[in-house]
């Protein structure tokens, strides 16, 4: 009978490190911002040195890359609640999914730029990876399409970016050229026409 082996008293101190830091780390940048994080500011709050925070993490990008699977834990929540509420039509569904998108990129727009603007060369991490894989299946699975196939997934990618798109415009701080409400309504009719103008792979509304 084989017993698991206790991490050792290190592995116990850097995942401390580690969840301690990630907390920091995401009151910062809902504070002030994701470009007030630096390795040395986390380090003194946490009473370390540098060189323990990056034993912890790597370097400052893994203290990014943790606080982001948080943020994107809360986005793909939200989205999951918002599918679970919405009619049981394919184009409805796929509206609320959007719906949910932008409520919180407006209301929680400090995570929503850490996820999606904060670092475009920022490389891609596994969790990361599948997070995005599996919040582009469930936008597919709720508009009824199926996500082996390469047409549905080109069709509902493109869609996603189109909305993404929309909100960039509409939620950004620094750009005025569309109020919130206005790119709500946009975004209705952009999805009720990529549904009507794309009848290959688009499901049945």
């Amino acid at each position: 009978m084989s017993t698991k082996e206790k991490p050792s008293r290190r592995d116990r101190n850097l995942a401390d490190i580690r969840e301690r830091a990630t907390e920091i780390a995401e009151r910062v940048v809902l504070e002030h911002g994701g470009g007030a994080l630096s390795a040395r500011g986390l380090a003194k709050e946490l009473g370390i040195s540098v060189g323990s925070l990056y034993n912890a993490f790597g370097d400052l990008d893994g203290v990014v890359r943790a606080v982001n699977a948080r943020c994107g834990d809360r986005l793909a929540e939200a989205l999951r609640n918002a599918l679970a509420k919405a009619p049981d039509n394919a184009r409805a569904r796929v509206i609320a999914i959007g719906e949910a998108y932008f409520d919180f990129a407006y209301s929680e727009p400090r995570r929503w730029y850490m996820l999606f603007e904060r670092d475009s060369d920022l490389q891609l991490d596994l969790r990361t990876a599948e997070l995005q894989e599996g919040l582009l299946e469930m936008l597919i699975r709720a508009g009824e399409g199926d996500p082996s196939d390469e047409q549905h997934r080109q069709f509902f990618l493109l869609l996603w970016a189109s909305v993404h798109g929309l909100v960039s415009l509409a939620c950004r701080p620094n750009i005025v050229m569309i109020k919130p409400e206005v790119a709500r309504s946009y975004m209705h009719d952009l999805i009720g026409a990529a549904f009507r103008n794309f009848p290959e792979t688009a499901p049945p509304s």
